[in-house]
């Protein structure tokens, strides 16, 4: 209990530390939370939680806090106020765009039907939360889901129907897993393990159903006791071990008794702590079953009459269960031959009995006062729905009747509004058409004033042709005086050429004749250096034309004239002092202009400018 007080005060931090919006529905958490272990506070608790969100005007908290009062209010006996606060959950549920709140308020409605016994409502109402539920993928839409799949696995529970309750109560189980409640996984385990024992009970001679339940059963216990600190709702572990209990009892034979002790001193503790007096009430009936078929018929009478002193602080909804109990003393007195006394107890029986129909009757007046009352708001909030909709239908009605009026008068006005546009048009019209007259009438003159234009044209057009084929006439007479002119230049250095040759060959005839042997060497010099000449002259105007491309591509443009005329006279295969002699500058300034063109050209030290150079084709090579 301290431990579970513990997880109750971390729910109560949670509100503390909540949202102003969130914080009703946390509070209507922490009532539902605290029903069980202290009623009166779960109830003002949930006031609050109503106060709170109608303070807010928050439609959803609203609805999922009448919702939780509604809940509350049946579990304390009050029907009335149940279904009117549940009721009041669902209008507002109805406006809602939230899933998990219209889904949560179907699911109270469901098991308020449920309660009342109405199996074919409350089954539609549950499967239209389940349908809500489903669209969210949250741990509180699990949980509603687990819930719901709880509540219709018992309905085909009460119908037989073995297949239905044990696959809801599967999905009870998976989806309790989903949303990590231990509240719900402890439910979902124990629909399991019922509907297995159903199962077993529609066919007694397969007890592989009855072997699965306890074994379920047991998971569940066993569950229980390794997380009880943060389960709210005990009541359910007491029941499960009651069902374990009476497993033991209606079908194991007597030495199982010992096992079916334990799980009656289990129900016994958590039902003591929790005041569920149905479970006292069948704890110590089956140990005075025990009793009985031992015939220790004052052992008997003392477990119910022990289970009655458990009831006594119980002050009301606990009638019934002392019916029970001085039933079952009446019967054991009976057996054991005291008349007199199974007479007494059969008495306290009927005052007990008397108590509780009458409680019921209350009850069920009241419960049937909160229906007819219920149908009676549903019945007038109907003959509101057709009272507006028949106002509504008026309001077209008349709104038809007035559109209609309006359409008449609109037509009138647009009737003479087009007769009067009409005559503006024709008006427009006639002034349109002198206008376009006018045009005519200039676009003819702007037409004459055109081809008159056109014809100046042609006539400049054959103006500029006689003058250009003068112009290129003259060009063909200036490029023949020209080439006139070049021929007369050239045959001029032809002869030139031939009276040089002549000279120099009678130069070397005088000097072969003398014997002057210097003089004679300069004379063949100067002939062979003229031959060369001549040849090189030749070569160069052969030359292929690319040559000095080439070489700034590969010196990056990087070249000068200078440059270039030395790669010439290396092309001609040139020496550096021929070079130098043509140039008039000494050989080392050859050498160095060398050394500079290989850095330019990117050679290295091993590579042979003059062969880099000489490797350029010529025109004709290949």
């Amino acid at each position: 209990m301290k431990a579970q007080q513990q997880t109750l005060d971390s729910l109560k931090r949670v509100i503390r530390a909540a949202s102003a919006v969130d914080k009703p529905i946390k509070m209507a958490m922490l009532a539902r939370a605290t029903n069980e272990s202290n009623p009166r506070s779960a109830h003002r608790t949930a006031q609050q939680a109503l106060a709170l969100a109608r303070q807010q005007k928050n439609p959803d908290a609203l609805a999922f806090c009448y919702a939780t009062a509604g809940y509350i209010a049946m579990q304390q006996k009050h029907p009335g106020k149940a279904r009117a606060w549940i009721d009041s959950a669902m209008l507002l549920a109805q406006k809602s765009k939230n899933d998990v709140i219209r889904s949560y308020a179907w699911l109270r409605k469901g098991w308020l039907e449920l309660v009342n016994g109405n199996n074919d409502q409350s089954m539609t109402a549950l499967l239209k939360g389940a349908q809500l539920a489903e669209q969210v993928n949250s741990p509180q839409a699990f949980s509603q889901q687990s819930l719901i799949h709880h509540y219709i696995s018992s309905i085909y529970a009460y119908g037989s129907d073995t297949a239905k309750q044990r696959r809801y109560a599967i999905k009870c189980l998976a989806t309790a897993f989903r949303s990590g409640s231990p509240d719900d996984i402890q439910i979902g385990m124990m629909t399991v393990a019922h509907s297995f024992f159903s199962k077993f009970e529609r066919d007694v001679s397969q007890r592989r159903w009855l072997d699965s339940s306890k074994l379920a059963y047991r998971n569940a216990m066993d569950y229980y006791e390794r997380n009880k600190a943060k389960i709210y709702i005990q009541t359910n572990a007491s029941v499960t071990a009651l069902n374990l209990a009476n497993i033991y009892f209606k079908y194991h034979p007597r030495p199982y008794r010992d096992s079916a002790h334990v799980y009656i001193n289990s129900a016994l503790e958590i039902a003591r702590r929790t005041k569920g007096h149905e479970v006292i009430a069948n704890c110590y009936g089956m140990l005075s079953e025990y009793a009985l078929m031992a015939r220790q018929y004052n052992q008997a009478e003392q477990y119910l009459l022990k289970g009655l002193t458990e009831l006594e602080p119980i002050s009301s909804g606990a009638d019934l269960t002392r019916s029970r109990l001085m039933q079952g003393l009446s019967r054991i007195a009976e057996q054991a031959g005291r008349y007199d006394r199974a007479l007494a107890y059969y008495k306290k029986y009927q005052d007990y009995y008397t108590k509780v129909f009458d409680a019921e009757k209350l009850t069920t007046i009241q419960r049937m006062e909160a229906e007819f009352h219920a149908s009676r708001q549903q019945d007038e909030i109907a003959r509101l729905q057709e009272l507006d909709k028949l106002n509504r239908r008026s309001f077209w009605l008349y709104l038809g009747i007035g559109s209609a009026g309006l359409l008449v008068l609109g037509f009138l006005l647009l009737s003479y509004h087009y007769k009067l546009k009409a005559a503006k048009r024709q008006e427009q019209l006639v002034e349109q058409q002198m206008q376009q007259a006018a045009l005519q009438l200039k676009l003819h003159q702007t037409e004459a004033d055109r081809l008159a234009l056109e014809k100046q044209e042609a006539e400049l057009k054959i103006s500029l042709k006689e003058q250009e084929r003068e112009r290129l006439q003259a060009q063909q007479e200036l490029l023949q005086d020209r080439t006139q002119w070049l021929e007369r230049q050239l045959i001029a250095g032809v002869l030139k050429i031939e009276e040089k040759n002549a000279i120099l060959d009678a130069l070397r005839q005088r000097t072969q004749q003398t014997d002057n042997q210097v003089t004679a060497r300069q004379i063949d010099q100067i002939v062979s250096q003229n031959q060369r000449l001549d040849e090189q002259q030749y070569e160069l105007s052969q030359m292929h034309p690319d040559f000095f491309n080439q070489l700034q591509q590969k010196a990056g443009n990087s070249l000068t004239k200078l440059d270039l005329k030395y790669c010439s006279y290396i092309l001609m295969g040139l020496e550096t002092k021929e070079i130098a002699m043509r140039l008039g500058v000494e050989p080392k300034s050859i050498r160095m202009a060398k050394y500079r063109l290989k850095q330019k050209l990117g050679l290295g030290k091993e590579e042979n400018l003059d062969v880099f150079i000489q490797s350029f084709q010529k025109p004709g090579r290949s």
